[in-house]
């Protein structure tokens, strides 16, 4: 097997697809790229029994054939090549020779036999969406997913397509993060592991022309994006009833400037850490928004000007929380809805509809 390629082209592609090799696998072969040679298209796929990325890039003067080679060796070995055109040697003798003018590496690698089936997941029956709204609805609800497998169904995000419209909804048991837009497609419910959703989002696009086409095939999803085909299993099993938290008729509510808000969260995490947790105390008056946290690195109070149509209340939250939810927020301006007393939870709405809606508990006070 032999080829060869410009460097910046086969290095995109080898770490765009060894995000979805095993760091660390009982089988040697995980940890590895699968390359695969026919009539010069390089085929290079990525693997851990969970994920898997593959993607397609021309090559010249090849000899067909195939290898498997450890992707952080191969990653770095390429990384560290000097520009140009790099030429691939796989002999079969378990070793590949790439070279570039004087530089020259010589390393081991393993039979494309050696490395386990990938699951496959036809693109005929799937819809299509704007990458970019795709990748912005992840990320505004990706930071909500629980973090433990107590439960697994709440480690990804549960995709929901009802009448034309698909909800994306992540939920820890404290927080609730909902994310709505319109497509069509069938009526369908699937859930989508957290990590795959974190390495989805590095591949997608902001650009606003280019579409993902997502199909579902039992308990397998493929998302096919540009020149990366990326296939993931789904989680089985039952999501948590959200929607009736999210019901909330309340009519008391403060409009907040996402910038100035997130700003005062930062300046009141400098005196929290893992050691040194304390809720922060959020005081709602008529024209402001008082926030204070004391532990035993310091202390300090912060205000900022709101509108706000309620009776004065305090309320405490887990300031990271809160502070990702207002992150989350891709508006200047947001309602925080309060729908009780000061243990009853609060709901964070855009200004005009609800294409988002981001839940969470308060903590109790001392």
């Amino acid at each position: 097997m032999k080829f060869s390629s410009a460097k910046e082209v086969i290095l995109e592609a080898f770490l765009t697809t060894s995000k979805a090799a095993s760091s660390k696998s009982t089988i040697p072969a995980l940890e590895g790229l699968l390359l695969e040679l026919n009539d010069n298209k390089l085929t290079v796929t990525g693997y851990n029994l969970e994920i898997g990325i593959r993607t397609e890039i021309p090559v010249e003067n090849g000899e067909d054939g195939s290898t498997v080679i450890n992707a952080r060796i191969l990653c770095e070995i390429v990384r560290k090549m000097p520009s140009g055109v790099l030429e691939f040697d796989i002999g079969d003798n378990k070793t590949a020779k790439i070279k570039n003018g004087q530089t020259e590496f010589s390393i081991m690698c393993m039979r494309a036999d050696e490395y386990p089936p990938v699951p496959q997941t036809g693109i005929e029956n799937g819809f299509s969406m704007p990458q970019h709204l795709l990748k912005s609805m992840i990320n505004q609800t990706k930071y909500a997913c629980a973090t433990t497998d107590t439960k697994p169904t709440l480690t990804g995000c549960k995709f929901e397509i009802a009448d034309n419209v698909l909800s994306v909804v992540a939920v820890d048991g404290i927080r609730i993060a909902l994310r709505q837009e319109n497509v069509t497609y069938e009526n369908v419910d699937f859930i989508v592991p957290n990590r795959t959703l974190e390495e989805l989002t590095h591949i997608l696009s902001d650009e606003n022309d280019k579409n993902v086409t997502v199909c579902i095939d039992k308990n397998q999803i493929l998302f096919k994006i540009d020149k990366y085909t990326m296939i993931s299993r789904l989680i089985n099993g039952d999501f948590l009833e959200y929607r009736k938290h999210l019901n909330c008729e309340c009519t008391v509510y403060a409009e907040v400037n996402c910038r100035e808000i997130i700003d005062m969260l930062d300046r009141a995490m400098l005196v929290i850490n893992e050691k040194n947790k304390s809720p922060v105390r959020c005081e709602f008056g008529s024209d402001s928004i008082t926030m204070s946290c004391t532990t035993s690195l310091g202390k300090v109070s912060d205000k900022i000007a709101v509108k706000y149509n309620g009776e004065p209340i305090t309320i405490g939250f887990n300031a990271k929380f809160l502070l990702d939810a207002f992150k989350a927020c891709d508006t200047d301006k947001v309602k925080i809805i309060l729908t009780g007393s000061a243990v009853s939870p609060v709901i964070i709405l855009p200004m005009e509809g609800r294409s988002f809606i981001f839940f969470l508990l308060p903590m109790r006070l001392k």
